[in-house]
């Protein structure tokens, strides 16, 4: 029989970071990284100063925490033979994380705090490259059956990015009727 290691498990329990985390989001969207005190987040949900010293001894690291939870956004759709299908479908995912998840403010959190810290820009890199995905896939995917000509980050950016910006930076609300018209126009200068 092996022998069990004692003292406390590496890393803090999923109950800890069920309480702490949506107060930590809450703080960061709104007053951003360096508001992220052990004493403040001891104060908003109880979990005891030494643990949260322990396991995220710097502002920096819980925003990672977040980051990496908000990364793991599963994209399992493969994609087909229909490009245009396959871009709307990609544009729903994209507008339906827009509509549920606050990703204007958590872009504009992370642009402040990242500048100041290679960690969470790193992460946030992630975070965006798993907000693309499914355009990369689908456009990928049509560069290899010669549909599309260019290279996949640049058509990437071409499709997804005027959506970023009208979301991102000017708080604009993209209805499904834009999204529809957007991958159409795009389709019309790509091909």
């Amino acid at each position: 029989m092996e022998a069990r290691a004692s003292g406390r498990p590496p890393g803090p329990h999923d109950d800890t970071l069920g309480k702490l985390l949506p107060v930590a989001l809450r703080i960061f969207l709104s007053e951003g990284g360096a508001a992220l005190t052990p004493t403040r987040l001891h104060r908003e949900t109880g979990v005891a100063r030494a643990t949260i010293y322990r396991n995220w001894p710097d502002p920096a690291d819980l925003v990672e925490v977040m980051l990496r939870r908000a990364v793991e956004v599963p994209h399992n759709a493969s994609p087909t033979t229909d490009l245009r299908a396959d871009l709307q479908r990609a544009v729903r995912l994209l507008l339906d994380r827009f509509e549920h998840k606050p990703v204007q403010a958590f872009f504009a959190a992370c642009l402040e705090f990242g500048r100041r810290n290679d960690q969470v820009a790193s992460v946030a890199d992630e975070y965006v490259k798993g907000l693309l995905q499914p355009f990369s896939l689908a456009i990928g995917a049509a560069l290899e059956r010669g549909e599309l000509r260019g290279p996949v980050d640049a058509l990437v950016a071409d499709l997804a990015g005027p959506l970023f910006l009208r979301h991102v930076l000017l708080g604009e609300r993209i209805t499904a009727r834009d999204a529809r018209e957007h991958v159409d126009r795009f389709l019309d200068a790509a091909r």
